[in-house]
């Protein structure tokens, strides 16, 4: 997009509102980069009512665009350069078929009760991620400025923002055929960084290292690919570790790019084109740092202090920290006999809730050990956006974290502790807003901006960094593991973790393959040392065990 001429308006609102409500011809719709005009195109198509007269008084001095349907109605706000748009589970339009829309008293009631319900009701339950069910960005009028700042993106000395996957194979993997690979997969062009580098390691020592080296270098998301891949060489076998840029891929995303590397190197007849990674496409956009309204953030942070001051949330307890950025990760591996007992693949979620539930009563039983007391721990789960039918079509961090907590009465025992998490996991996939918003911007072809907020390591409702105790991340069981083809062997391993926000937060990633369960404890350097993430993880598995012999 090229820049303003001197008489051109000064924003994107200015634009929109030059032209008088209706008065925008029907034709082809222009790509998104042209924002102004793309925007025009969605009122002109009818499928929108611009908000006039009585409709203004929900976002005065902004344009405001309403989809045109009773429910998980998307609405578009624009304030100067500010882009939002959000789901309206009840619509305050009465929706009239091949008449102009207009507000109902009825409905407009209904949607202030269930909006102001909603928020306060995620508020107290510290649904923090529910905040990636709002599109919140900032128009630029030059492509080359949508690139974020650097106050956007977490500081690179103090943590990389990197989702870890590492699959192990029986074999060895071949460097110039993965390069090859590599190439394909991911469309490498000649002016693309070389992801790939190849390493020996005789011990685990080394090993460990070369783990440790690869996760902590920052992925520059504006530059391809936005990940990192290290060969290591073992006399035991080969692993492939990647290193992704968490804004441009989640879990489900990442295991997509690395079953694609896999059959591409292995040179199966079903492989699918370059992947496509949305997240550093050139928009003239890019995330905005602030809320559109200073009451809508005052609100919220009042809420989330008033539910810290009710319910204090526990910090897990220190044990040999070292004063260093950074995280150590110790992989561990259930037995085939303790997996059956834990993952039911019969039943969907039961491993999610019995590696949860093992989780707050380990934190709880840490944390008595260690003298702290037993206050309310939170635990926040990715949770998949994407709407059904649409899990792997495209690259990108379609996930939202939701605090799942327990109280002291809740870690009575083991029942009672997975009684109320399989609860909070029910209630929390019912009332994931954030598909709908999903669904909503892919059908009016706005997905792209909302994409690009994952840009931005993503704050809390507010300020406050400190109410997380751990994340734990769970891909689920996998039957049919990443294969490189005959030559290199079998898969028999693979590894996962996420990045948390919180500086001292336990991360742990969990995946089934072959049968087996393995987890990644991902710890702060701050929080733990190499013995005491051991001792935690005995005290886990011992605490996963338990729940699982008392799930019915």
């Amino acid at each position: 997009m090229s820049a303003p001429s001197d008489d051109a308006p000064a924003n994107l609102q200015a634009l929109l509102e030059a032209e008088p409500p209706g008065r925008t011809e029907v034709g082809d719709s222009p790509p998104i980069t042209d924002l102004a005009g793309f925007i025009r195109h969605l009122e002109a198509s009818g499928r929108f009512h611009r908000d006039t007269g009585f409709g203004r008084v929900y976002h005065p001095g902004s344009f405001s665009l309403r989809e045109n349907q009773p429910s998980d109605a998307l609405h578009i706000v624009v304030h100067d350069n500010r882009v939002a748009a959000h789901v309206d589970r009840v619509s305050p339009l009465g929706i009239r078929p091949e008449r102009r829309s207009r507000y109902s008293v009825r409905r407009a009631a209904a949607h202030n009760l269930a909006g102001m319900a909603y928020d306060l009701i995620r508020l107290l339950r510290g649904r923090q991620g529910d905040h990636r069910s709002e599109l919140d960005c900032e128009w630029r009028w030059e492509t080359a400025r949508g690139l974020p700042d650097p106050s956007d993106l977490l500081d690179p000395a103090a943590s990389a923002w990197s989702l870890q996957l590492e699959a192990e194979v029986d074999g060895r993997i071949d460097e110039s055929r993965l390069r090859e690979a590599l190439t394909e997969a991911l469309g490498i062009g000649p002016g693309d960084l070389d992801p790939l580098d190849v390493v020996e390691c005789p011990d685990d020592i080394a090993l460990d290292r070369a783990r440790n080296q690869l996760q902590a270098a920052p992925m520059v998301v504006n530059e391809w690919p936005p990940l990192r891949v290290r060969l290591v060489h073992r006399a035991q076998g080969d692993i492939l570790m990647l290193n992704i840029n968490h804004a441009a891929a989640d879990g489900i995303s990442a295991l997509r790019i690395l079953r694609t590397i896999a059959s591409t190197y292995a040179g199966d007849d079903d492989r699918r084109p370059a992947l496509d990674f949305p997240t550093v496409r050139d928009l003239p956009v890019r995330p905005a740092s602030a809320p559109v309204s200073t009451l809508k953030e005052r609100y919220r942070y009042l809420v989330e202090q008033l539910r810290n001051r009710l319910a204090r949330p526990a910090r897990l307890a220190r044990e040999e920290p070292v004063d260093e950025h950074g995280y150590g990760f110790l992989l561990v591996k259930l037995s085939p006999e303790d997996t059956r007992r834990v993952a039911d693949i019969d039943r969907p979620g039961t491993s999610r809730n019995v590696l949860m539930a093992g989780l707050h009563l380990a934190i709880g039983d840490w944390n008595l050990r260690h003298g702290s007391p037993g206050r309310r721990v939170g635990v926040l789960v990715p949770v998949n956006l994407r709407p059904l039918g649409w899990r792997e079509e495209t690259i990108g961090n379609f996930s939202v974290t939701a605090r799942v907590s327990t109280s002291r009465r809740h870690r009575a025992g083991a029942a009672t502790a997975l009684k109320a998490i399989t609860a909070q996991t029910t209630r929390n996939k019912r009332t994931r807003s954030g598909i709908a918003l999903v669904a909503a911007l892919e059908r009016c072809r706005m997905l792209p901006l909302w994409v690009r907020q994952s840009l931005v390591v993503l704050e809390p409702l507010t300020a406050n960094r400190l109410v997380d105790t751990a994340m734990l991340a769970n891909l689920g069981w996998m039957d049919d593991p990443p294969s490189f083809g005959a030559d290199a062997g079998a898969t028999r391993s693979v590894w996962f973790s996420v990045p948390a926000r919180v500086p001292e937060c336990l991360c742990i990633g969990a995946v089934t393959v072959a049968g087996q369960l393995h987890l990644v404890l991902r710890y702060p350097h701050r929080l733990f040392g190499p013995g005491a993430a051991r001792r935690f993880a005995e005290c886990y598995l011992e605490r996963i065990r338990s729940v699982a012999e008392n799930d019915p």
